[in-house]
């Protein structure tokens, strides 16, 4: 073995002349794998003036030095240096202003996906710059309801979609134009209101641990 299993830092060898070339390769490698970040994820052609320690996410297409990297991280240290991505490795975009991970596959927005559910019984958004019900998965598991609505009775509102719901039936207590309401969120899934208010409903604050 030449390499380290997970970053690939290149071992000294036995005898090795020039060992100082290895070991500053490896140093390098540390200091892009280390808390890293890239510039951005959607550069196809290498920067014509960058800065030692700086790097990018090679975009599809890529051209000149970058040709056939797509979706390596690459490195600036008086040249380039290109680091395949394993499955799982995050990193911080800094023109996203967030961290995106490694699938595999390609990288992908840490951001939840939102789902927007179909309401019933009558219940629409609310509007007037209020965001209206939806919900999302952070991905230790978390879910979250939020958002206002109005003109509706009680009873099932929506139902939440696999993976979107607790193991066992949940009672909350959210904020209505009439005061506190209850809503129960049940395993499987649906979403049910007692005592909401037809002038307004928030499903704020909402949160647990999906099965």
């Amino acid at each position: 073995m030449t390499d380290t299993p997970k970053i690939a830092l290149p071992y000294l060898a036995t005898g090795q002349a020039q060992k100082e070339v290895t070991h500053n390769e490896a140093l390098n490698r540390l200091d892009v794998m280390i808390q890293p970040a890239v510039v951005n994820s959607t550069t196809a052609a290498p920067p014509g003036a960058p800065t030692n320690g700086q790097a990018w996410i090679v975009a599809a297409a890529a051209t000149g030095a970058w040709a056939g990297k797509e979706g390596q991280i690459a490195a600036w240290f008086d040249g380039w240096q290109f680091f395949p991505p394993a499955d799982g490795w995050t990193v911080w975009d800094a023109a996203r202003g967030r961290q995106i991970t490694f699938n595999g596959t390609s990288w992908g927005d840490d951001r939840p996906a939102v789902e927007t559910p179909t309401l019933g019984l009558s219940w629409i958004g609310y509007g007037g710059g209020y965001g209206s019900p939806r919900y999302f998965k952070t991905p230790d598991g978390r879910v979250t309801l939020e958002g206002l609505m109005q003109a509706g009775t009680d009873g099932t509102v929506f139902t939440l979609l696999p993976g979107y719901r607790p193991p066992d039936r949940l009672m909350f207590a959210c904020w209505s134009g009439g005061g506190a309401y209850r809503v129960d969120i049940l395993a499987n899934g649906e979403v049910i209101l007692t005592g909401s208010n037809a002038v307004f409903s928030s499903l704020s604050g909402i949160s647990f641990i999906a099965a």
